[in-house]
């Protein structure tokens, strides 16, 4: 198609320093990824120092190998961030879509609030998975250090806990089928 050659304006030192990040955090090689984005090594190390400026689509394939979206690349991670919650408030303005209108004030931050942590909480689980739920600690150097919590691990179950507790407030605002309604349904 004609969107193929299209290039977008980017900062190319920036993705290629983002790129190599990402990579060198999932200890993979330049190999690897050039291959699983169907591009030759150097072509793709070029990317990386920021010399050549990828399609759009080789950036996204890019992407796709490092496992980031495209708006991770190309811009800071609090765009990534923002774009995320963004596309988690519509999800759940859908799901919450019958709130009655003299409600909505007081669901719209509720919504807000929860699609805000539904993202940290990703974040914090990849995190998790990735770095595991305990750290070796010492109080000082010549203490043994143990295994502890790590405080992230924490910090996702009260997050956790804060957002079931959102949800359970937008469910309360949800019309409530009356009585009637339901035996009839249920043919009683």
């Amino acid at each position: 198609g004609l969107c193929r050659k299209k290039v977008i304006s980017l900062d190319k030192q920036k993705v290629g320093f983002r790129m190599k990040e990402k990579r060198k955090e999932k200890k993979w090689t330049q190999v690897d990824i050039a291959a699983m984005a169907g591009i030759s090594t150097n072509y793709y190390a070029s990317l990386e120092q920021g010399r050549n400026s990828p399609s759009l689509e080789v950036i996204q394939r890019i992407a796709k190998a490092l496992d980031v979206s495209l708006l991770y690349l190309l811009n800071d991670r609090i765009d990534d961030m923002e774009s995320r919650v963004e596309t988690e408030t519509i999800r759940l303005k859908n799901l919450f879509k019958n709130i009655p209108k003299n409600q909505l004030d007081v669901a719209e931050g509720l919504i807000i609030q929860a699609a805000r942590l539904r993202i940290l909480l990703d974040d914090n689980w990849k995190d998790i998975l990735e770095n595991g739920e305990y750290e070796k600690f010492s109080q000082s150097e010549n203490q043994v250090p143990y295994d502890r919590k790590r405080p992230i691990v924490e910090n996702y179950d009260n997050r956790d806990k804060t957002y079931q507790s959102i949800i359970n407030q937008l469910t309360e605002l949800l019309p409530q089928p009356s009585k009637d309604r339901k035996s009839k349904l249920l043919g009683r």
